[in-house]
């Protein structure tokens, strides 16, 4: 069955470089177009669009408000907004929108590659709830565009991280963000990093690109004020599941490129916590408080109280991003890693072991013990890695696995007499995956 594509130009010059830009799309989509916003909602209403690609500007009017209407018109329609992102004052309206972002000049491979990118993510992502809630939230980040900027640097042949400190230093917010990172307990370096630029050069390219997601999306939410959600705890626990994802996946011998992976959606696994926060901050501290009076996951209070939880609603941000779908499975699946298809090794695995590991340092002696995250051992052992999780847990820097005592044999219940002065009622909770 093909998907309907369409493209919205400024003009029927407009339209014919989107319609070049779509050319090769190949024969699973039917193309539209209309070169102007007129032409465009006629076009909407005569029949289901599954995307719409349009300029930023299109015959002197908006195409963000264009794409916005169609957010609450038709909220399963994939849309991709291209704009020039050095023009600061046309990324500045973008920030908040729930739309994919294209940055001009594109090419057709770009163009394909986002497309396929976006409608992957439903082969796992059925929950259309969340693709309605996502795209109703009244406040959500849109990638900065000093990201951008940054992998531009990167992939110039002159490239340099001094430059891309220099990039950074630029932007205030990041840059504190940036040297609080640094500075933390997690990289435990034995002198203070006073600049970006020497900031960069202790992390790296990658990390650099991946703590810019993870500072930008923060900085977004941190006017969150509520005794029971803290957003410093949060961030604390974002840093430690990344680095432990990471150190997990270079641990099993990994590629580079997914032992990266893993630390990037080890960084922002919890984004979904922030956004659902930040837009519905009552109803979810509810939720919070909820999960801590029944002693249960706070992923299954959510799932109880929305039809989704934060792992899906991140991974619609990270997806409507551009993330690469692996960080996203990463994030969507952190929980349930079972539900994955494949079973080899994957960011997915780091940063549900990761997750799980730090949250168990965190909650010891403490009451709320029960309602943290377990490893899936059935899904551990369908990659046959159950005899490395001793070291991975040594190259994480944690203690061994505490043995758990065996279970008494229970005994024939035709010859077993009950001594009912000791019988007491006992109804665990299931291991949360």
């Amino acid at each position: 069955m093909k998907r309907r594509l369409l493209l919205v130009g400024d003009g029927p010059r407009g339209l014919q470089t989107l319609k070049t830009l779509a050319s090769g799309l190949g024969p699973t989509w039917e193309v539209v177009g209309a070169a102007g916003l007129v032409e465009a909602q006629c076009a909407m209403g005569q029949g289901t669009t599954d995307a719409v690609v349009t300029e930023l500007r299109v015959g002197g009017a908006s195409g963000l408000q264009f794409l916005n209407q169609i957010t609450e018109l038709h909220p399963k329609t994939q849309r991709f907004l291209l704009a020039d992102l050095s023009d600061k004052q046309a990324v500045t309206k973008c920030v908040g929108t729930s739309h994919h972002y294209l940055a001009t000049p594109c090419d057709p491979e770009t163009l394909r590659a986002a497309l396929d990118r976006a409608f992957s993510l439903d082969v796992w992502l059925m929950n259309d709830r969340v693709k309605k809630f996502t795209s109703q939230m009244q406040k959500l980040p849109s990638i900065p565009s000093l990201y951008f900027q940054v992998v531009k640097e990167l992939q110039s042949p002159t490239a340099s991280l001094e430059t891309i400190g220099n990039l950074i230093a630029k932007d205030l917010v990041m840059t504190a963000k940036l040297l609080q990172l640094i500075n933390s307990a997690v990289f435990g370096l034995r002198r203070q990093i006073a600049s970006p630029t020497e900031a960069v050069l202790c992390l790296g390219a990658e990390t650099t690109k991946s703590v810019l997601l993870l500072a930008h999306t923060f900085s977004y939410f941190d006017k969150i004020k509520s005794s029971s959600f803290s957003v410093e705890r949060l961030w604390e626990h974002a840093l430690s599941t990344g680095t432990m994802a990471r150190q997990i996946a270079a641990q099993s011998g990994a590629s580079l490129d997914t032992v990266e992976e893993s630390f990037t959606a080890g960084l922002l696994h919890d984004i979904g916590k922030l956004v659902i926060a930040c837009n519905l901050t009552t109803e979810y501290i509810k939720v919070i408080q909820s999960a801590h009076q029944e002693k249960k996951p706070l992923w299954v209070m959510e799932e109880s109280a929305f039809s989704l939880t934060h792992a899906e609603v991140g991974a619609c941000v990270l997806g409507i991003w551009g993330l690469p779908v692996t960080i996203v499975e990463g994030v969507a699946l952190h929980h349930y890693p079972s539900r994955f298809l494949s079973k080899t090794f994957s960011p997915l695995t780091a940063v549900h072991i990761a997750n799980a590991w730090d949250q168990e340092q965190k909650g010891k002696g403490k009451v709320e013990a029960r309602m943290l995250p377990e490893v899936d051992m059935n899904y551990i052992r369908e990659l046959e890695l159950a005899d490395r999780l001793t070291e991975f847990r040594a190259a994480c820097k944690l203690p061994p696995i505490e043995e758990k005592p065996a279970p008494e044999p229970v005994p024939d219940a035709a010859t077993a007499t009950p001594d009912t002065s000791t019988l007491a009622l006992h109804n665990p909770l299931p291991a949360a995956a």
